[in-house]
């Protein structure tokens, strides 16, 4: 499967191009990705912060919290 990426094929004499990666390659990932990953972190941290602060009362949320 690693060779596909390294040498050229020829079919019916054409050479065909290597794989490469394109820009629409890196706007798929970080859309289809990248940006749920991001979004699901997000609503987890504003659930964190409602958990610790709102239903425990605390006066701090995150690291911060440990050293201070």
């Amino acid at each position: 499967m690693i060779t596909l990426f390294k040498k050229p094929v020829r079919v019916h004499g054409h050479m065909i191009p290597t794989r490469r990666y394109t820009g629409w390659a890196l706007i798929y990932v970080l859309l289809f990705v990248g940006l749920p990953v991001t979004i699901l972190m997000v609503a987890l941290d504003v659930v964190g912060w409602a958990v610790t602060v709102k239903l425990f009362g605390a006066s701090c949320y995150g690291i911060g919290c440990l050293f201070g």
